[in-house]
């Protein structure tokens, strides 16, 4: 195939291959028609609050958060029910394309990113659309993928329908190769395995992935990361937070301590723009007594330039600025996300 590397192509199908014959095989076949039917009847059964929260809360995308109820509530809180319903019934309708549909929530559904999203459409659509995170991006961009926007996190629904176009040529593949009902969905789980033995700790894919060459932005998916790891942790969490006059923080992680009362800790993620206006929103934020630390979130090469600026200022305001690579943001996420992958595989033994 001229879509991808042939030589790694063919690597991955005989992973893949073996993957077949192990036990975990047929149960994810299971699994994979189980969501489908489950998300499915919930769509059929129209939008209502219970079953949203039924849909949030059974997304592998929402796993990595360890208050789901607290996700959930928030989903409902940013946006409104009304909004919700509007939104979500168009989806369940199923009348357009994925096109249209991932339009309709994507940018649209504060809290809600591209991943969540594309697992929804997958499930009430898998002959059509296609799963868009981290681990099915890396595993393209180590299959030699073409024209797939590998370092961008929100894609635009035009480079969705690429990306639903590279997976049907997946598809096909994989039909060719002798399995059945080669949907979508069947083509994440291939994904999921070639990243698994392949793409996990490929540098060149990594550095391919991280890419700034290009100038994207990564603020969008650096601070959801920084949501979903302080959720994890335990921390109340909000997002784009007025938390003093004139400072609107990228992500707040909040805890009651007996003692100290409540306490915050407020992070900036510095991916392009003035780093003296960075300077300003934070020194506004440190007003704000509740707030323990104010963490900048950057690559290295900016956070070298933001610490020396950082120099001239009050010894008070230096104490409570701390930093963040953006990549030990990404590493800390997936660790947590695999942690949360193994809790999630016992839930489901349990059930």
């Amino acid at each position: 195939m001229k879509h991808f590397n042939e030589d790694r192509l063919a690597k991955a199908l005989e992973a893949f291959h073996e993957y077949t014959k192990e036990s975990r095989f047929s149960d994810d076949t299971r699994e994979r028609a189980e969501r489908k039917k489950h998300f499915q009847s919930l769509a059929r059964a129209g939008f209502n609050e219970l079953n949203f929260t039924e849909m949030i809360k059974k997304l592998w995308a929402s796993k990595i958060w360890g208050n789901k109820e607290y996700l959930v509530n928030k989903l409902i809180k940013d946006n409104g029910i009304e909004k919700l319903e509007q939104k979500f019934s168009y989806v369940f309708a199923n009348k357009d394309s994925p096109r249209e549909q991932y339009d309709a929530l994507v940018g649209q559904v504060k809290g809600m990113g591209p991943s969540m999203i594309t697992e929804i459409l997958c499930y009430l659509e898998p002959k059509n659309a296609g799963i868009w995170n981290d681990k099915a991006r890396r595993a393209l961009a180590w299959l030699g993928a073409k024209d797939i926007p590998f370092d961008t996190y929100r894609i635009t629904s035009k480079e969705y329908m690429k990306f639903n176009s590279t997976l049907a040529s997946l598809a096909e593949e994989l039909s060719r190769e002798g399995y059945k009902d080669v949907d979508m969905l069947f083509v994440d789980y291939f994904l999921w395995e070639t990243w698994d033995k392949f793409a996990r700790n490929e540098i060149k894919t990594a550095v391919l992935i991280r890419n700034r060459t290009r100038q994207l932005s990564r603020h969008d998916e650096t601070c959801d990361r920084i949501a979903q790891i302080g959720s994890w942790l335990g921390f109340e969490v909000e997002s784009e937070k007025l938390i003093a006059p004139g400072a609107k923080l990228d992500v707040i992680w909040r805890a009651k301590i007996a003692n100290l009362g409540a306490v915050s800790y407020a992070f900036e993620v510095q991916d392009r723009g003035s780093i003296d206006s960075l300077i300003v929103n934070l020194q506004r934020a440190q007003s704000n007594p509740t707030v323990q630390k104010l963490i900048v979130v950057s690559d290295a090469e900016q956070l070298s330039k933001i610490k020396e600026e950082i120099k001239t200022m009050p010894e008070s305001f230096r104490k409570a600025c701390t930093f963040w690579e953006t990549f030990d943001v990404e590493r800390t996420h997936q660790s947590l996300e695999q942690v949360s992958t193994s809790v999630a595989k016992l839930e489901l033994i349990k059930e």
